[in-house]
């Protein structure tokens, strides 16, 4: 059995999904309570406090980076998304809620896209067989704030604007794509969109505010 993180948050996605299938109901659940509680109080022994990001445990360990954002950008890219927000909860690959998404960074002729899928498990559903209206409306903004990052003008989310084509099935690959359409000043203006294939689920478009990184403000 492995015993790297990554396996263990495998084993906590398969856990929440199976949670949310299982009829609870006809469910011994004494035991299976006992085991959860004994895993939460073996990972609680190893908490680390401070202000929550997604990139890091440890806000201060960010901010020893910042002031090489050439060399935060190359991790970006060595790594990969699901890595550099390890801990993000839609791409996160160290966040046990997180679908994942699996997306990669392709260069073009106007910048650097963001490209990938995702297959949304059973406890993402919203509407029947379907993935609910606002799990979609949060992939768009993690991946379009990804995108942000990767081109060198990230910052907050000022609006998400997202229009709902389709449902978007659950148990299905989504092909998800998102770029950066223009600047105005201190405003980034980015799109994205959800296929399956080939039809068009959902689109949106976020606009992004650089400003300060201060956890305070």
């Amino acid at each position: 059995m492995s015993d790297t993180p990554e396996a263990l948050i495998d084993d906590l996605r398969s856990l929440i999904e199976a949670a949310r299938t299982a009829d609870l109901g006809e469910a011994d659940l004494v035991p299976i309570r006992s085991s959860v509680q004994a895993a939460t109080a073996a990972l609680g022994s190893h908490f680390v406090d401070g202000v929550r990001m997604q990139s890091v445990l440890d806000f201060s360990s960010l901010l020893s980076s910042m002031p090489d954002p050439e060399g935060r950008l190359d991790r970006l890219r060595e790594k990969g998304p699901a890595w550099f927000f390890a801990y993000s909860p839609y791409c996160g690959a160290l966040n046990p809620i997180a679908p994942p998404i699996d997306v990669d960074l392709h260069d073009t002729d106007d910048g650097i896209e963001v490209r990938g899928d995702c297959v949304f498990g059973d406890q993402f559903n919203g509407p029947p067989d379907s993935v609910h209206g606002g799990v979609v409306a949060a992939v768009m903004d993690d991946i379009l704030g990804t995108v942000c990052v990767v081109n060198d003008v990230g910052g907050f989310t000022g609006t998400l604007t997202t229009r709902y084509r389709k449902p978007t099935p659950l148990q299905k690959r989504i092909d998800l794509r998102a770029w950066v359409s223009h600047t105005e000043g201190r405003k980034t203006f980015a799109e994205a969109t959800f296929h399956h294939d080939g039809e068009l689920l959902a689109e949106a478009e976020g606009i992004f505010i650089a400003g300060s990184m201060d956890p305070k403000l």
